[in-house]
């Protein structure tokens, strides 16, 4: 069962602006206006709600963090750190009208046997996945809020 995760209301705060007839929209963490997708959106969007809901810091966030996993080239979505610069949490973000499913669940536990982060995420707009890993006894937890103090580690 999905968290309720709205953010519609960060939609509304985003910074678009027109570049050669073109629509943009500003990316906070790579500090350059992109073309607008509904993907996008939501990904702007939740960055928003993690800065300004959880207080976490934009400079603990990357976006399209390229990785490399048996010869294929693949981009997390979202990449958090931890304070030590380790990564905390990974999240894949789909545009609105696609279902969180488990080919996106499939998704970032592919990325993450790579990156190894803690927390995994997949979110549309309107609902998200949360999921923790304990790398010690291989168990997932899955929550249906989320931690308030996750951007203190």
């Amino acid at each position: 069962m999905p968290l309720v995760f709205d953010l519609l209301p960060f939609a509304r705060q985003l910074d678009f602006k027109y570049v050669n007839g073109e629509q943009r929209l500003f990316d906070l963490t790579r500090k350059t206006y992109l073309k607008v997708s509904p993907e996008e959106i939501v990904r702007q969007s939740l960055i928003l709600k993690l800065v300004n809901d959880f207080s976490f810091p934009i400079s603990r966030m990357k976006s399209e963090y390229e990785i490399y996993n048996n010869q294929l080239v693949k981009r997390i979505d979202l990449l958090i750190y931890n304070r030590k610069g380790m990564p905390l949490m990974i999240i894949e973000t789909k545009a609105p009208s696609i279902k969180l499913n488990q080919k996106a669940i499939d998704q970032v536990v592919f990325y993450n046997n790579v990156i190894f982060a803690p927390w995994l995420m997949v979110a549309n707009g309107s609902e998200a996945l949360l999921a923790s890993i304990d790398f010690e006894t291989g168990k997932t937890t899955e929550f249906f809020e989320f931690p308030n103090n996750l951007n203190k580690l």
